[in-house]
């Protein structure tokens, strides 16, 4: 029996010895160019696909069918992830299809994935793969529309797909307006209707530029920003904030806001509610107020009432004057957060550039 372990014991030294020998002759290729075996493709698939199902049980999903969440998951496709995984009418771009393993053409494969792993894939990425985590941990509330618009990527037509990231072009507009922020923003700056993107028509210049570099720097968080802002030259910045800027916002359809929270968040804003002990809104994002600031009229509720909740939970972030805005954000609730959101999205500007 002990002759028996003594060899049992060798063989596994040698076979240590062997593997060292190898390990460090650099004898194993590493290019992608040959592909992985059968055997290694199937144990790295079958790992992971049960890794994501593990980690991504009990993930709460939101309702995927709200207003705007399928536009903007599409931007979101449009701007980030066709470089590898395609779009319908080029599903297999040819750089990334050399890579080991070569990311897969989504419609394919999404019909395997629920939700809840579509989510925890975009988020945390997969080890071994190319796919990368999303660039920032603090946002998960951009990575649903994405979700919403990979449920439906399957079955969408090169039609379809093309009605939804579609970009009417202004010959007038910065060539970087066109390539990369009219996707999501239109180029006239209204958000395309979508009441979860903010309307950069007439917004302060300084402010649409600081915001930029912080996007850039990371200092704001965003994992469809960031990624954008950070390839964008300095020249490009300012080319795109002055262009919106330079923009007319016109009134969208705010029919649906409720009137008695109008009412509330104009008594709140005003400071006819002591309770808040906050600065009144308007000291800093009137029109004529320090142009570093964002102008709140006529933007989205939606958008608003979320980077309230975003300060609160200190996971926007933002230029210098950022931080600012937590002290104010933790002395309001959710439903005041959006009495507040509907007040300023039922105001107008008219070309004075004055509040109505």
């Amino acid at each position: 029996m002990k002759d028996f372990l003594k060899k049992i014991a060798l063989l596994g030294l040698v076979l240590a010895v062997i593997g060292l020998l190898v390990l460090v002759s650099g004898i194993m290729p590493v290019k992608a160019s040959s592909g992985h075996w059968p055997i290694t493709r199937w144990i790295l698939g079958f790992a992971s696909d049960r890794s994501v199902a593990f980690h991504s049980n009990g993930t709460e999903v939101p309702p995927l069918d709200e207003p705007g969440m399928l536009t903007l998951g599409a931007g979101i496709y449009q701007s980030n992830c066709k470089w590898c995984h395609g779009r319908p009418g080029l599903p297999s771009p040819p750089v990334p299809a050399a890579m080991t393993p070569a990311p897969p053409y989504l419609p394919d494969v999404l019909h395997e994935l629920e939700p809840s792993e579509m989510f925890y894939i975009v988020k945390h990425g997969i080890k071994f793969t190319g796919m990368p985590a999303w660039p920032t941990r603090q946002r998960d509330d951009e990575i649903w529309p994405l979700v919403a618009f990979l449920k439906q990527f399957s079955k969408m037509s090169v039609a379809e797909y093309q009605d939804l990231v579609h970009v009417t072009e202004n010959s007038d507009a910065p060539a970087i307006v066109t390539e990369a922020c009219a996707v999501c923003h239109a180029a006239d700056g209204m958000g395309r209707d979508n009441a979860r993107v903010p309307i950069l028509a007439g917004q302060n210049e300084v402010y649409l530029r600081e915001s930029l570099q912080a996007f850039a720097k990371g200092d704001r968080h965003s994992g469809v920003m960031e990624p954008i802002a950070a390839r964008l030259s300095q020249p490009e910045i300012v080319a795109a904030a002055k262009w919106y800027a330079g923009q007319q916002p016109t009134m969208p359809d705010r029919s649906d806001l409720d009137a008695e929270e109008i009412r509330a968040g104009r008594k709140l804003i005003s400071q006819q509610d002591d309770s808040l002990k906050v600065a009144a809104c308007s000291e800093c994002h009137g029109v004529w107020n320090d142009p570093s600031y964002p102008v709140l009229a006529g933007q989205p509720a939606e958008f608003l009432s979320r980077q309230l909740t975003l300060f609160r939970k200190r996971s926007r972030g933002g230029a210098g004057s950022g931080n600012l805005m937590h002290k104010i954000a933790d002395a309001i609730d959710e439903e005041q957060s959006q009495q507040i959101a509907s007040y300023f999205a039922s105001l107008t500007r008219d070309p004075t550039g004055e509040d109505e």
